[in-house]
Parts: C-alpha cells; sequence; structure tokens
C-alpha cells in the first residue's frame, strides 16, 4: 500500500516556505512513515520550488530513516527545475545522514 501526496493540490503551484514544508512533512508523511511501502510525492502541477522547501520536505526523512528513506520515497511529475531541488534535497539528506552515522534504521 503506498501513501500518494499530491503537493500542488494541496499546497499550490510555487512551493518556497520551509516552515510549511516542514508542517506538511509532519503533518502528513511523518506519522504514517511506517505504514507504507512507499511514499510517492507528487509533484505534478507544481511549477516551482525553492530550496528551503525542498529541504525541509524531503533531507528530514533521509536523515531520520537513513537509506530505506531512499528505496521508500518516490517522486512525481517533477520538472527540471523541481527535479534539480528534489535532487539536491536528496543530497543533504544523505550527507545529514552520514554525518549522524545512519545507515539504515527500522
Amino acid at each position: 500500500m503506498n501513501l500518494e501526496l499530491n503537493l500542488a493540490k494541496d499546497l499550490g503551484t510555487f512551493l518556497a516556505e520551509g516552515a510549511l514544508a516542514a508542517a506538511y512533512r509532519l503533518q502528513h508523511i511523518d506519522p504514517f512513515y511506517h505504514a507504507y511501502a512507499e511514499i510517492v510525492l507528487d509533484f505534478s502541477g507544481v511549477r516551482n520550488v525553492n530550496s528551503s522547501f525542498a529541504n525541509a520536505l524531503i533531507a528530514p526523512l533521509i536523515e531520520q530513516h537513513g537509506e530505506l528513506a531512499l528505496k521508500k520515497l518516490r517522486f512525481h511529475g517533477c520538472n527540471a527545475v523541481v527535479r534539480v531541488m528534489v535532487e539536491s534535497a536528496l543530497v543533504l539528506g544523505v550527507e545529514q545522514a552520514a554525518a549522524h552515522g545512519k545507515r539504515e534504521l527500522a
């Protein structure tokens, strides 16, 4: 079973507030992380996202759950700008996880 979140529908087409991303993650992702095999973040309809939003939404998941989060997270509907920000947030999360010595966590 998958958790699918449509970010444009839930948050709009321009995602620029890190605090909003963190609140969204805390409410819609973190409580359900272990209940789903995959978490799909659907960026269809999102025209732009900045690093503050992407980092606050994605990096903590990698930092908290290590490599398992990389296997669980899926990203759909990413345009070129969104893709760059998502990839950057993934790299940041991996770096933060490595700094804390977290490779794989249950």
